[in-house]
């Protein structure tokens, strides 16, 4: 029976300026909305004490099916800013919160940052955003300690525009984390060295990002968001069995039926690495290891 061993992994992301938003309330304090949950405990790093983070995509969700509900924008309403990601549904939600509240800033935490398409190529940044279901481009961003630092810099400015009283905090806070994922990517070169160059087989292609950072090659086992053809699928079983890969990476939010059936046919196990996972830090580190010990030589 296939194994299938779970782990977490990270997220985050944009910067589009807004109109007036309504200052942060002596005794509410300033409530912050994103899209996804890497990016509520970052937001929640920088301004902890002084605000409250509300998340569009809830755990569990998946956001490639992620379709705003009058709840969901409920849920949001009380927001003074918006920081987003790039993330697809981001293309449905962000008109519907422009247009029933204008108020809210809209900051774009990914503006200007180098974009991969899905096929794991540089894509210019002055495209847009594309749809991870059509061929477009890669959002997972947050999966790049550097990228991700650069993030955070963008929270921090708009947290300290909309809150001049909490500026310096955010500024040390922005600092500490950065300091911190600058640690974390020295880090994961050191734990990766030995693999670098390795291939590395996943359903979804979500982490292209973290694969061109640390010198590996992603191999979809998925095209463009459906199940692969019988040509490629057939491609891709041949390399995987021709180079004795011992594990294909997988994420919660899809069906494991096709990927299972790939661990039958190749023996190789499933391991669930979540894109989506809060802990940003810790699930990068942890998918380094994770990463290293399916490839390393035994």
């Amino acid at each position: 029976m296939t194994t299938v061993r779970i782990m977490m992994v990270l997220a985050l992301a944009a910067v589009a300026g807004g109109c007036s938003s309504p200052e942060p309330g002596a005794a509410g304090g300033l409530t912050v909305a994103v899209s996804i949950l890497p990016q509520q405990g970052l937001v929640e790093a920088l301004g902890a004490g002084r605000l409250t983070v509300v998340t569009a995509v809830a755990p569990g969700q998946a956001p490639h099916s992620f379709d705003p509900s009058p709840r969901h924008m409920g849920t949001l309403a009380g927001a003074s800013v918006f920081f987003a990601c790039g993330a697809p549904m981001e293309n449905q939600l962000l008109p519907r919160l422009r247009g029933s509240y204008p108020r809210m800033r809209i900051v774009d935490t990914a503006a200007g940052l180098p974009r991969l398409a899905l096929d794991g190529h540089e894509h210019d940044h002055g495209d847009g955003h594309g749809h991870e279901d059509s061929g477009g481009l890669d959002p997972h961003l947050w999966l790049d300690p550097v990228l991700l630092a650069r993030m955070v810099e963008v929270m921090a400015a708009g947290l300290a525009e909309l809150d001049p009283d909490g500026a310096a905090l955010y500024a040390a806070r922005r600092d500490s984390l950065q300091d911190e994922l600058a640690r974390l990517d020295r880090e994961i070169r050191d734990i990766l060295a030995p693999v670098k160059g390795r291939e590395v087989f996943v359903f979804h292609p979500a982490y292209g990002y973290f694969t061109q950072a640390y010198g590996l090659r992603q191999t979809a086992i998925e095209q463009g968001g459906i199940d692969p053809s019988p040509r490629h699928l057939a491609e891709v079983l041949g390399r995987i069995k021709a180079q004795g890969a011992r594990a294909v990476f997988v994420q919660p939010q899809f069906s494991l039926g096709s990927a299972q059936a790939v661990a039958r046919d190749t023996g190789v196990e499933l391991v669930v690495l979540d894109p989506l996972a809060p802990d940003v830090i810790g699930n990068l580190r942890a998918m380094a290891h994770s990463i290293r010990e399916a490839l390393d030589d035994r």
